[in-house]
């Protein structure tokens, strides 16, 4: 089926528990966190190639995408069933049908992940100090420990003075060690759901004096208080006392809500079974130590990332989970938290990657990355010059039309000299507004692969002189060539980019912390929707 009905879809919503099918918000990023049917992934066209079979693993699934009803979302079907995607099809009309027709809409990103952190909050009631309870504390000496949770590139960019980077669920490993040492243990993230979820994960471990650090780093600088950045601190190797009474706990409470155990064998024969079901093989130890060797087939998604941005992963949540960590507690946690999601399907490799090891199977290192679909066919009809021949082209007296198609932040940070920015989910809507079929166009973007598919398309279209920058923007500036600076001119439909809440200012953090909190108190309907 190419196109759905909102009562269809309304009707594929409410059919199960849990969904077999996609359901895909191909905007860009800006507009779907303002406004998006919820459940959704939000995955903008341009990043269709580079993403789906990560998210939609098996090609034989019913997906359905949408936009606004002006053409984005039909374009992106016919791209998924172009690369093998039979069952991709639009929503008629798009999200103002969908609207038009009194369904719920919500805002923001990550809502499902955000939303079960809420209710943890207001249900479970985690201990939790604010940033001024844990000034006090630090200015009276107390013997108290911070960790903070988020991402070790998010610590680097500011943290609580005397913090320590403690990302996802490397944390617990030390939980007994912290615990025994310090007469408080404290977990920050950036706002609310990491810290609430790390809070919750000690006091079911058994530490009794954890605290959640109410609203994060937004909430420090809130009070008008600095962060630390030229002092980077790491948790000590956990004791082999605190790791296996983690691994033992963590066991037990993923025993509890039915998170699955895996053989080697199970595990290889899922992953060879991608192409044809819905499996996410995921490695949730650190991304240094997946690079330092992982098995062939999982993808690194530290267990923090995993509860936080669910929605960014398993665009299908009635799909086969499947965790690895180092035959430790990570792995046991994140199904333990997957599974309350609200996530069917969850296992993790019993004796984890030593198990695997120790049969001699095959282990990689490095990370990975997948050719986007289709990229292939695209480039052998692409005709490319290098650098020197393009700044002929653009500078000679029948001068090529330069497209960047790349995102609008790329482009204000650096873009040939003249170009005309026209991003590729807008590509075949737009391009007429530019030139006609018989302009000499020069395709760029920051990646190259963006520009050869949109040359590829515009082929399809009948641009007959169409060439693509050898090597991007990037080559570009390595030829000593000149790069221009600045905000596009063009505007096409809403913002490809959300700021993070702490870069916009306290406003911008006040918003999203009572957006946060209200996901569970004030949003109706618009939250209840099935996974």
């Amino acid at each position: 089926m190419n196109a759905y009905s909102v009562a269809q879809l309304h009707k594929m919503r409410s059919a199960s528990e849990t969904r077999d099918w996609a359901l895909l918000d191909v905007r860009e990023r800006g507009e779907a966190d303002a406004c998006h049917i919820f459940g959704a992934s939000s995955v903008p066209r341009r990043q269709l190639e580079y993403r789906i079979a990560d998210l939609v693993p098996a090609q034989s699934t019913r997906i359905v995408v949408y936009d606004d009803g002006d053409g984005r979302a039909e374009l992106a079907a016919a791209t998924l069933r172009q690369i093998g995607y039979a069952e991709a099809g639009h929503l008629d009309g798009g999200l103002p049908a969908w609207r038009a027709a009194g369904h719920p809409v919500i805002s923001g990103s990550n809502v499902p992940s955000k939303a079960f952190g809420e209710r943890v909050h207001t249900e479970e009631h985690p201990q939790a100090l604010t940033a001024l309870e844990v000034k006090q504390r630090m200015d009276a000496g107390e013997n108290m420990v911070i960790c903070d949770v988020r991402t070790p590139g998010e610590y680097q960019e500011g943290h609580i003075p005397g913090g320590y980077e403690a990302p996802s669920f490397d944390l617990v490993l030390n939980a007994y060690d912290l615990a025994r040492k310090h007469d408080t243990v404290i977990v920050n993230c950036a706002g609310r759901t990491r810290s609430i979820i790390a809070a919750r994960t000690l006091h079911l471990l058994g530490i009794e004096n954890a605290y959640a650090m109410e609203n994060g780093t937004s909430g420090w600088l809130l009070e008008d208080l600095a962060l630390e950045r030229d002092v980077m601190r790491q948790l000590d190797a956990p004791s082999a006392a605190s790791a296996e009474q983690a691994k033992v706990t963590a066991a037990r409470l993923a025993d509890q809500v039915g998170v699955g155990i895996v053989s080697n064998d199970e595990l290889a024969t899922r992953i060879a079974e991608r192409g044809a079901r819905n499996v996410y093989a995921y490695d949730v130890r650190s991304l240094d130590t997946y690079r330092d060797g992982h098995i062939p087939g999982t993808a690194a998604l530290p267990g923090g990332q995993a509860i936080q941005r669910a929605d960014d992963f398993f665009a299908v949540p009635d799909g086969e989970i499947l965790l690895v960590d180092d035959d430790d507690a990570r792995a046991a946690l994140t199904g333990y938290w997957l599974r309350r999601i609200g996530y069917p399907h969850v296992s993790r490799l019993a004796g984890g990657l030593p198990g695997w090891r120790k049969e001699g199977r095959p282990v990689e290192t490095g990370r990975p990355r997948s050719e986007p679909r289709g990229l292939a066919a695209a480039a052998k009809s692409t005709s490319f010059v290098d650098a020197a021949s393009a700044r002929e082209m653009i500078g000679g007296p029948t001068a090529a039309t330069v497209i960047d198609v790349g995102p609008s932040r790329q482009f204000a940070q650096g873009h040939l000299p003249g170009a005309r920015w026209l991003p590729r989910g807008w590509l075949e809507l737009r391009i007429g507004d530019i030139a006609d079929k018989g302009t000499a166009l020069l395709v760029t973007a920051r990646e190259e692969s963006q520009a050869v598919f949109a040359a590829a398309t515009l082929a399809e279209l009948g641009y007959r002189n169409v060439t693509v920058l050898r090597g991007g923007t990037p080559a570009w500036r390595a030829a000593g060539e000149t790069l221009g600076k600045g905000e596009p001119a063009e505007e096409y439909g809403g913002a490809d980019y959300v700021l993070p809440p702490y870069q916009q200012g306290k406003e911008g953090m006040l918003r999203y912390l009572k957006w946060e909190i209200e996901l569970v108190e004030g949003s109706g309907p618009a939250v209840e929707g099935r996974l």
